[in-house]
């Protein structure tokens, strides 16, 4: 009764041991204690194939560690594992069935018993109980071994299952390597220790962050299967080029993280980079496809004497803004953190924070710009474009804030406010106007990566009633750049919604015209460089005349932006463009003039638009 208690007890250690070492002693003690043998010895059969103690209990025992060297074909031990059956002898030295079993004749041992050590899906290790005196163990002895095997074999099991759980944890499922819980908490460690460092030591660490450049291009055009095959190579392959002490790391998408320590200086750090650069260059195989690999490379280096308000944090933020001006710069690219990028950093940070406060304190204004039929000037709608109204510097245009946006978390709940409002005001406008007024609002290519700004859209048109059709929602070029993977299944639920599609900026250099013929766009607005050379500059003339006719022939229409000179009006109505916009005609205010009254006026001012038959 007393051992089946102590077994009991020990099955319930069993299912909480972190470290099972402990538990094999009192399994071992107990087991001796019950059949009176001399020594017991747990062994463990590791993955490569060796077999090691576990524990032993006895004089002279083995350290834990020890690699038994077994005969496999004739040690008890190995019998024991293969068969998962018990074995008994009472005379090791003379028992024909196995090889002499040195590390256990030297000490004197006569007689033995194994018993399988089984986990749920194999045999684990062995339990074993030997005597130096001449005896025959029972089959009560081999119960009691077997009792004290399965609770030997729950704590193995057990402590693996945890050890997995916290790899798990802290390391990518994908790649293996560590993830940013654990990329943070060694560089924590390094930076804790590093204070109290010989300050003479000049070495620093270095942290570094690597983006792959047009990763999504991969996913659209391949699969994801392909993309997830693309990054398991590229951390195959960075990793031979890390020393075995550094860390790298898989933050999370395409972005990879190494921590390297000792470092030099900068100059080490950058050549290392190079390194990983020419190791990632050749392209990588998946099925008959050839996938090219290039990163953009970020990274800050710290000295040996690492103040109290250094942090991995900090750290990683400074390797980020590196990233950041490295991919501003193109494919490929190498940037290290200077003093120059921190105030660009701290600058950047502040108006992020300054953002958060305009949204919760409501600074934004919305103004809207016409954009007018180019024979009789009426107002045909309204491109919408948002103020920052900021407390200390002014009334702020997009072009100094919406960067920072679409860089932040904020791009989400800064766009849902600009498509509400404008919605809800140019509702109220429409009744006042001769004709049906739309309204444009312009979206970045982060936006259409949202699964919700389909369900934004139709509940922004629906809560200010807006009727099917008012609604246009802007792209650039650069945003529709992957329409036919990804983007164009977004621009075809965005349809479904009631809303219209524009291509802005027209020609600047990202799409082909072949994108005209099958993206379900409704309007194209030619970008403003082109305009400003007219009429004078002949080729930006056939330009225009060149997307007029195209865009008559695939029935779209096109919009002049950038409309400043009576001249360039005139040729654009000799030419037959439908719509035009600009600051000859209006500029962007909060209530701007849609009332048809702005002719008079431009004809009154010697403009000279009187109306013309057009094309």
């Amino acid at each position: 009764m007393i051992l089946a208690e102590a077994v009991a007890e020990l099955s319930h250690k069993a299912l909480s041991a972190d470290e099972p070492e402990e538990l094999l002693r009192e399994s071992l003690q107990i087991a001796i204690d019950a059949t009176g043998a001399d020594y017991g010895t747990a062994v463990r059969r590791m993955p490569d194939g060796a077999i090691r103690v576990a524990h032993e209990v006895g004089p002279q025992p083995l350290p834990t560690g020890t690699t038994l060297p077994l005969a496999e074909e004739r040690s008890y031990v190995s019998r024991v594992l293969e068969t998962g059956r018990p074995f008994v002898s009472a005379d090791l030295r003379h028992d024909p069935r196995v090889a002499p079993p040195q590390p256990l004749l030297s000490r004197g041992i006569v007689s033995s018993l194994a018993v399988p050590v089984r986990g749920a899906e194999n045999v684990m290790g062995a339990l074993g109980l030997h005597s130096r005196h001449h005896r025959r163990f029972t089959r009560d002895d081999v119960a009691v071994a077997c009792a004290l095997a399965s609770v030997v074999a729950t704590a193995w099991e057990q402590a693996a299952q945890r050890e997995r759980l916290r790899h798990q944890a802290l390391h990518d499922p994908l790649t293996g390597l560590p993830n940013r819980t654990l990329f943070l908490d060694r560089l924590n460690q390094i930076l804790t220790r590093r204070p109290g460092s010989d300050a003479g030591d000049p070495d620093g660490v270095a942290v570094m962050l690597i983006d792959l450049d047009h990763f999504k291009e991969v996913n659209d055009h391949f699969g994801h299967a392909a993309g997830d095959h693309l990054l398991r190579a590229v951390g195959q392959r960075l990793a031979t080029v890390v020393r075995p002490h550094d860390t790298l790391a898989r933050l999370g998408g395409d972005e990879f993280a190494l921590i390297c320590e000792p470092v030099k200086d900068e100059a080490s750090a950058v050549r290392l980079a190079r390194r990983m650069q020419d190791v990632c260059r050749p392209p990588v195989d998946f099925g008959s496809n050839h996938i090219s690999v290039s990163a953009s490379y970020g990274m800050t280096w710290s000295p040996q004497g690492c103040s109290p308000g250094c942090s991995a944090e900090g750290l990683l933020g400074e390797a980020d803004a590196a990233l950041y001006r490295a991919k501003s710069a193109g494919s490929g690219q190498i940037r290290v953190f200077d003093d120059r990028m921190e105030r660009s950093t701290r600058r950047r940070r502040q108006v992020e924070a300054d953002l958060q406060v305009a949204l919760d304190r409501d600074q934004f204004r919305m103004h809207y710009q016409p954009v007018r039929r180019s024979d009789d000037l009426a107002v045909v709608g309204v491109e919408a474009l948002v103020r920052w109204q900021h407390p200390t510097k002014g009334l702020l245009l997009p072009g100094e804030f919406i960067p920072i946006v679409e860089q932040s978390g904020l791009l989400g709940d800064f766009g849902e406010w600009v498509l509400r409002m404008s919605c809800r005001e140019v509702a109220r406008w429409q009744d006042s106007t001769l004709e049906p007024l739309w309204l444009a609002v312009n979206l970045s290519p982060r936006q259409l990566n949202d699964p919700l700004l389909p369900e934004t859209v139709a509940d922004a048109q629906r809560e200010a009633g807006l009727q099917e059709g008012t609604l246009v929602l802007e792209l650039t070029e650069s945003a529709l750049m992957m329409s036919e993977g990804a983007h164009l299944d977004a621009l075809t639920l965005l349809r479904k919604t009631g809303a219209r599609l524009f291509l802005d900026d027209f020609g600047t250099g990202y799409s082909s015209l072949t994108h005209l013929t099958h993206l379900p766009i409704q309007a194209v607005k030619i970008d403003r460089s082109f305009v400003a050379g007219l009429p004078v500059n002949r080729r930006n003339a056939a330009v225009v005349s060149s997307l007029i006719t195209l865009s008559e022939e695939l029935g779209l229409t096109l919009i002049a932006e950038g409309v400043e000179t009576s001249e360039q009006l005139r040729t654009l109505r000799t030419m037959g463009c439908q719509a035009v916009q600009g600051f000859l005609l209006d500029r962007p205010a909060a209530n701007p003039d849609l009332e048809r009254s702005r002719l008079e006026r431009l004809s009154a001012s010697g403009a000279g638009v009187a109306p013309s038959a057009g094309r």
